[in-house]
């Protein structure tokens, strides 16, 4: 389907009422991605037709189980929902949301099958920032240019929201998913946060999948539910930080090198590792700020509440580096810039006006004559159909009906392309026929499903680092073993050989318990929870008490020293 081309398709959701399976009329397809396809429409409701909203069809995945598909989206949903009501300023908007059945045209019934999920948000004027900042929108002298440092502030707000509610129970969201597409930059100059497709509240039972972009995502997706936290979004806004200092991803392949050179006899990590961008190889101190909340161990980076002051550091870095201009100003923004703008007062950022933009003007013009063409038509009646079943199986995909303002033969055609009657109202008609959906394109997104995590796989060197993490409670065990093997040494007749050997078995034994430990410990945390060990100080602990145990067992075979205790504990008790 041609992105902005003019639809004529209607949906809503399933109830008694027939007029509610057509409440959104849906005049645009404005794009794709790897989970649902995205309209531009309007509310209908007896006849009259509302602002411009968008709409989001969610697509089934038939190699899910259906029930999991659908319990995810109300996940998002509820999170995105509550965050709406919270006020949290600087995201997008939820107007409605609702399963019903797909797209279809108007006049003829919904096709029969399993409903889909359905979100409905305000409709933003404006690009995505990975649009923004490719197009180098802003570069042009003496254009209004996007202020950086009021976009990351935006962001971090927003962040900060999320992760610490100021009201009281409020449960913290994780959007899970922040890049540069992901935030919109308004004909304002002002930023939304959008697709909270991904969003969980922070609880371990609520999330069941991990978005993972490999451009921008941490590598924590890859270690399970149990590392995933505030930090992952801490890592999302250092890429989108990064991508408006650069114009380029933070993460690349680490099978392949900066100039996309494949390196046969590596092993690199399953996550992608952070880009040696030749820029800031030669600004350090830029490239080290910019890499803390890019960091790969999410403890390394900086809280979310630390983010701003991190924020007025970098800004700083950046006006003193003298860097190439990618669109955005990084000069802190006048108290005239930092007001809410209200409609277009002011004028637009550059770079709104971009084809993009351009394509949106036009398809608020194709509206108005479609609300002309739908204001005298009767509206369609149908036997209210049967509520759609819950549902039990996968329906075969299928595309949204590819129509747009086509001529019908032998119907008068206006100079745009539209038939129209004879009152030179445009007229939508023909029968769309339903096609396989093809494949959508990579949008460089996996599911990281935690329960079967892709396999952990640690840097050379780190398992032997790992090991060495609690040595000093093995140390002290075995000290202790010492000390106690030498009184009873001392204490026997006779050569000492005897209990030399004896010793070393007691330490070859308590090589085997802690080899033992370790084997459980891959079998049970690793392989059947998912979660990622960083230290041994488990199996330190239990060599450590073993050997201690063993030495108090040398211990009570000293004679003077059971006297001694004997005597003692006659004393105290």
């Amino acid at each position: 389907m041609t992105q902005g081309a003019l639809l004529d398709l209607v949906c809503g959701p399933a109830s008694p009422l027939a007029e509610t399976f057509q409440r959104y009329r849906l005049v645009a397809h404005l794009g794709s991605g790897g989970q649902a396809d995205v309209y531009r429409a309007v509310r209908v409701c007896g006849g009259v037709t509302s602002a411009p909203m968008t709409v989001k069809v969610f697509r089934v995945d038939p190699q899910r189980p259906i029930a999991d598909e659908l319990r995810s989206w109300d996940k998002g949903d509820a999170a995105l929902m509550d965050l709406n009501n919270r006020g949290v300023p600087g995201i997008c908007r939820r107007a409605d949301g609702f399963y019903g059945p797909p797209p279809y045209r108007p006049g003829e019934p919904p096709a029969p099958g399993d409903a889909v999920p359905y979100q409905v948000y305000d409709y933003l004027h404006g690009i995505n920032l990975r649009e923004y900042v490719a197009q180098r929108s802003g570069s042009a002298p003496g254009a209004r240019r996007l202020s950086a440092v009021s976009a990351l502030k935006t962001l971090a707000v927003v962040l900060q929201n999320l992760h610490h509610p100021q009201e009281i129970g409020a449960t913290p969201v994780l959007h899970m998913d922040v890049k540069p597409s992901n935030l919109m930059v308004l004909a304002t100059g002002e930023v939304r946060l959008i697709d909270f497709t991904g969003a969980r509240y922070h609880r371990e039972e609520e999330i069941t999948q991990i978005a993972y972009t490999p451009e921008s995502g941490g590598p924590e997706a890859f270690g399970g539910v149990k590392h995933v936290g505030p930090a992952y979004d801490v890592h999302g806004y250092g890429a989108v930080a990064y991508f408006m200092v650069t114009g380029a991803y933070p993460r690349v392949d680490g099978r392949s090198d900066q100039q996309g050179q494949r390196h046969q006899d590596a092993s690199p990590p399953p996550w992608n590792v952070l880009r040696r961008h030749p820029l800031l190889e030669r600004l350090p101190a830029l490239r080290d700020h910019l890499h803390a909340p890019l960091a790969d161990r999410p403890g390394d980076r900086p809280d979310t509440r630390e983010l701003q002051g991190w924020l007025a550091g970098l800004a700083d870095l950046v006006r003193r580096a003298g860097l190439p201009d990618v669109g955005c100003d990084w000069h802190e923004p006048d108290s005239s810039e930092t007001g809410r703008a209200v409609g277009r007062a002011r004028p637009s950022v550059t770079g709104t006006e971009t084809d993009a933009y351009q394509r949106i003007e036009r398809l608020e013009r194709e509206l108005v004559a479609l609300r002309a063409a739908t204001s005298g038509v009767t509206a369609f009646h149908q036997p209210v159909p049967p509520m759609p079943a819950p549902p039990t199986s996968v329906a075969p995909p299928v595309s949204a009906p590819p129509v747009a303002a086509f001529p019908v033969s032998g119907a008068p055609v206006s100079p745009g392309g539209v038939a129209v009657n004879s009152a030179g109202v445009p007229q939508m008609r023909g029968r769309a026929k339903v096609i396989t959906r093809p494949a959508p394109e990579p949008t460089g997104m996996m599911e990281v499903d935690p329960v079967e995590p892709p396999r952990y796989r640690p840097e050379p060197g780190e398992r032997a680092r790992t090991l060495k993490l609690g040595w000093e409670l093995t140390g002290t065990g075995a000290f202790i073993a010492f000390i106690c093997w030498g009184l009873w040494a001392l204490d026997s007749d006779g050569s000492l050989t005897g209990p030399f050997f004896a010793f070393l078995m007691v330490l070859a034994v308590a090589v085997g318990v802690f080899a033992l430990t370790r084997l459980l410990g891959r079998l049970v945390l690793e392989q059947r929870l998912g979660r990622v060990r960083r230290t041994a100080k488990g199996a330190h602990a239990v060599t450590g008490l073993f050997l201690t145990l063993a030495g108090i067992a040398y211990l009570r075979e000293v004679g003077w020293f059971m006297r001694f205790y004997g005597w003692l504990k006659g004393i105290i008790w």
